[in-house]
């Protein structure tokens, strides 16, 4: 009989490790096919740039997406990590889905630091394969404002929905924390 395969969900705040553990985890021998919500919406947006009246339900298109990925674990045994830096998506809206049970669900975030530190991080931490890379300081200003405020909603709805929030940090220290649950995935 073959057996189950599991459908990890890595969702949060952006620059908090999400990809470097789905990498990780692709690259780990335990045969995990990744999908990427941020590729997926790129590639949709821009294919229906001629289409402007167009609207995409997120959170039906994620459903969707998801039942396919358990159906697979279930049937063949495939593993799957879905990793989105969606800021529509939360725990509340995991709540929503029939079929939760069924996912390993992990949201990245910061612990409580300033709008300032999660500036300095996403400044001092860029490499230039990241989306944020070269961005001028208005930007990176307004996109850590967005992430702090967003980093509050994820952390008060896993508390409250009972989702395991992981504060990433920065740095070795992240690197540390990634290690730990990259092992603990592999091990289970």
């Amino acid at each position: 009989m073959q057996s189950k395969g599991k459908v990890i969900m890595l969702g949060g705040c952006p620059r908090t490790g999400k990809t470097t553990l789905s990498v990780r985890l692709v690259k780990s021998g335990k045969e995990f096919s990744k999908y990427s919500l941020d590729y997926l919406g790129e590639a949709i947006d821009a294919g229906l740039q001629d289409y402007k009246e167009v609207s995409i339900n997120h959170f039906e298109f994620i459903k969707i997406l998801l039942e396919k990925l358990i159906h697979d674990a279930e049937v063949y045994g495939i593993n799957s990590i879905f990793d989105y830096c969606s800021y529509d998506f939360t725990p509340e809206d995991i709540e929503k889905l029939p079929f939760k049970d069924k996912l390993d669900v992990y949201f990245f975030g910061y612990g409580n630091i300033p709008v300032s530190e999660i500036t300095y991080n996403i400044k001092h931490y860029a490499v230039p394969t990241d989306w944020i890379y070269g961005c001028d300081d208005d930007y990176i200003e307004a996109t850590a404002e967005r992430i702090y405020s967003h980093n509050i909603i994820l952390k008060e709805q896993c508390e409250k929905y009972r989702y395991r929030f992981v504060n990433t940090g920065v740095g070795d220290e992240r690197n540390g924390i990634l290690d730990s649950l990259y092992e603990e995935i592999v091990r289970e």
